[in-house]
């Protein structure tokens, strides 16, 4: 008796794997036939198609599928290219941004207002967005995510049911000492609405070498809004600064390249002047100094701005060389739901093609991540250039 039954039970184990590797396969198909159909270099499509037809029945699991499909993706050697499956930071951003597209009511996910990066070591604290989950519970930049709740970290899952509870996070903050808990109360949020939130209340303006220097942090340019809120706050209280430092670090592309209008000094100057005397001047863009921040994180829009501007001398670039990743991509649903968002156009600005490439800053500074205790010292260097910064020429050369 107890022999059958253990032959039993093997045979469902075996029908079980069999219909997961099914699965997997079928979804590999999908992947090979949206590469073949759609990849912006036919050619290439067509030879990548032929050379990895079949690979998905090598997963047994869905991590396993995952893995295999971005390894076959990576030879493809192309930006905006990758797997992103439904519990993974690329899924529920790229759903927010593509929320008409995918034709989904709404998009929301649990943060706690951070912006993680995986290195060797483990899960960094790259930005912690102010007012956030995070900032009130004194979270820094550098700090590596030890556990949530006393689990391994992973951006995604350990938030999952945290919603509005109390949850302690331990964090490592310098190599080797003794790790420390914090409690952060995660909440429920759209990402784009957040990252909008990100952007607003990054807003500041600090004094460096006797300059005032306006600041605030793009997360993301993907929709009207970023650029909107921007344009808000340089051409409102940003004005009282003496220059500008644009934030354009990491997070997620999508600036137009009408982006460059915001600071056009070549604008008319509007004068009016009232029975008193009193003259308020108005100007339609930013006509003082400008520097953007950019790192290996800044990518497709983002660094055609960075690119546009640096050519038409219209801004000083500092930081670390941009991503390079400069095609045009769509997000594809499969058929179980996971998104596979794919490069559909080769892209190139003022004849210049930055995909593979990049744009080198003006002035080169180290990240500095890892256990950095706060500490942003591309951030320090940019205010410092920004503050020593002369006010680009143009018809509104001398105002104040």
């Amino acid at each position: 008796m107890q022999r059958w039954i253990a032959v039993g039970l093997w045979l469902v184990s075996t029908s079980a794997g069999a219909q997961a590797a099914g699965a997997y396969a079928k979804r590999g198909d999908e992947v090979v036939a949206q590469v073949r159909e759609r990849f912006y270099d036919a050619k290439k499509g067509v030879e990548w198609a032929r050379s990895h037809q079949g690979y998905g029945a090598a997963a047994k699991s869905e991590e396993d599928f995952e893995r295999l499909t971005n390894e076959a993706l990576a030879d493809l050697k192309a930006s905006h290219t990758a797997y992103y499956p439904r519990e993974s930071q690329g899924f529920v951003a790229l759903s927010s941004i593509f929320r008409p597209f995918l034709k989904l009511k709404e998009v929301e996910y649990v943060s706690m207002g951070v912006d993680v990066v995986e290195r060797p070591e483990g899960f960094f604290v790259r930005h912690v967005f102010p007012g956030g989950p995070a900032d009130t519970a004194g979270l820094k930049r550098g700090d590596r995510i030890v556990s949530v709740e006393g689990k391994p970290f992973h951006p995604v899952r350990s938030l999952k049911d945290r919603t509005g509870k109390p949850t302690q996070v331990t964090v490592e903050r310098a190599k080797g000492a003794r790790p420390l808990t914090v409690t952060v109360t995660p909440r429920r949020v759209d990402p784009k609405a957040e990252w909008l939130e990100v952007q607003e209340k990054s807003s500041r303006i600090l004094e460096r070498g006797g300059k005032r220097v306006a600041y605030q942090y793009v997360y993301s340019c993907a929709g009207s809004e970023h650029q909107e809120a921007l344009a808000e706050y340089i051409l409102g209280k940003g004005q009282e600064a003496d220059a500008l430092v644009v934030d354009l670090r990491d997070g997620w592309g999508g600036c137009n390249v009408d982006f460059l209008n915001l600071f056009n000094t070549r604008l008319p100057v509007l004068t009016s002047v009232a029975r008193d005397g009193k003259q308020v001047v108005s100007v339609g863009s930013w006509v003082k100094p400008v520097v953007l921040l950019v790192n290996g994180g800044s990518r497709s829009g983002k660094e055609l701005v960075a690119f546009a501007m640096k050519q038409r001398e219209m801004a000083k670039l500092v930081g670390e060389r941009t991503a390079g990743a400069a095609l045009a991509g769509t997000p594809l649903r499969l058929s179980n739901g996971d998104l596979f968002y794919l490069a559909v156009m080769d892209v190139t600005i003022d004849g210049t093609r930055l995909e593979g490439v990049g744009v080198t800053p003006d002035v080169e500074v180290p990240e500095a991540l890892p256990y950095a205790a706060g500490k942003d010292p591309q951030l320090e260097k940019a205010l410092e250039v920004a503050a020593a910064a002369k006010p680009p020429p143009g018809p509104a050369e001398g105002l104040k």
